[in-house]
């Protein structure tokens, strides 16, 4: 396994311990466990393009983003610390998002409104978990104005993915 791949495979098994932690009340440590893995998402794409990046790679990548982002956003709307509406359509989204991209007839890469929506759901999770952290921080409502952006954008950006598969299908044809 290739580093790139095994910081992928880190980021999507750290979502074990940081619902552990939500579940046990500890916000301030799954938050920063949450950053951990999330900051190997910025590590693994440059080096996997260094070395030569590998179809296993492109597969698992995608896979840990979701499981990071949707693992810990259920763990939060179980606590109640996150509205369970942004929760279903994010994972709707992403099931949407993993049939029409098992489908294509191309590969179709991540696109920069795909990569700006993971950017969001990861800045709206780790603010709602500093909230939750220190309460009386005042960081709920701006946690929350990021959660309805980044639930905009995904569904925005789940919208755009069908449109260029169905694109790519008709070329195909």
């Amino acid at each position: 396994m290739t580093l790139a791949n095994a910081l992928s495979a880190a980021r999507g098994l750290l979502v074990i311990p940081v619902i552990g932690l939500i579940a046990t009340g500890d916000a301030s440590l799954a938050l920063l466990v949450f950053l951990g893995a999330a900051a190997t998402d910025a590590l693994d794409g440059p080096l996997a393009r260094r070395r030569g990046p590998t179809a296993f790679g492109a597969a698992l990548d995608p896979l840990a983003d979701k499981v990071l982002v949707v693992g810990t956003l259920a763990a939060l709307a179980i606590r109640g610390l996150a509205p369970a509406w942004a929760l279903v359509l994010i994972f709707a989204r992403e099931l949407v998002a993993t049939e029409v991209r098992a489908r294509a007839p191309h590969a179709l890469s991540a696109s920069m409104d795909g990569k700006a929506k993971t950017v969001l759901q990861i800045a709206s999770i780790a603010l709602l978990l500093a909230t939750a952290a220190w309460p009386a921080a005042g960081l709920a409502a701006t946690a929350n104005a990021l959660l309805v952006a980044a639930t905009a954008l995904t569904v925005l950006s789940g919208v755009r993915l069908v449109l260029r598969a169905k694109q790519t299908t008709a070329d195909a044809a």
